[in-house]
């Protein structure tokens, strides 16, 4: 996960947003870092092959339908996270906060965390969803239908094994576009 919540304030801390997971751990002690869906503890973790991420220190026991999440696609979502930095940087018209894993418990049946979310101050929604695993156009649908059921706009990005025919014909027909990752995930 990339995003811990701060147990004094209830802030959320992306771990890409620090310089590295020793001053993560130089200004959280153990303890005060929380799992912001199960609150329980997380500490920081850096290693060769992962974008810097949080782990549990105990198993999460949340509710909320999520996936396991390779290196691939945490870094994906970090992209995403600097591409809508770019697009509303500097224009006070499109500002809105940009949340990593933003958790929405009213969306779908046990409620959903998504990828990356333009929070803007009236609470109108735009989701961000980083696909790489296989999944299935009527999958897609079904998780678009959710973040609608709540008020929320989605945009897909596609790579790996979810860019598909299938998968891009159902976004070119619901959307008229497509939207695709592809990036080079080097590991430092």
């Amino acid at each position: 996960m990339l995003v811990a919540k701060i147990k004094e304030t209830g802030e959320r801390l992306f771990a890409e947003s620090e310089k590295s997971a020793h001053t993560i751990r130089l200004k959280y002690p153990l303890g005060s870092l929380l799992c912001p869906h199960c609150e329980q503890v997380v500490f920081p973790r850096e290693r060769p092959g992962f974008i810097r991420h949080y782990v549990h220190q105990h198993p999460c026991t949340s509710t909320i339908e999520r996936h396991p999440e390779t290196p691939e696609h945490e870094q994906g979502k970090a992209e995403l996270v600097k591409y809508l930095r770019q697009q509303i940087q500097g224009d006070p018209s499109k500002s809105a906060k940009i949340e990593v894993e933003y958790r929405l418990p009213n969306c779908g049946k046990n409620g959903r965390i998504a990828d990356v979310a333009l929070v803007y101050d009236n609470e109108n929604l735009l989701i961000c969803e980083c696909q790489l695993a296989k999944i299935t156009a009527h999958e897609l649908e079904q998780r678009t239908r959710d973040y609608y059921s709540i008020g929320a706009d989605v945009i897909w990005f596609l790579g790996g094994e979810a860019d598909t025919r299938e998968n891009r014909t159902w976004m070119q027909s619901m959307f008229g576009a497509v939207g695709r990752l592809d990036f080079s995930y080097t590991p430092d």
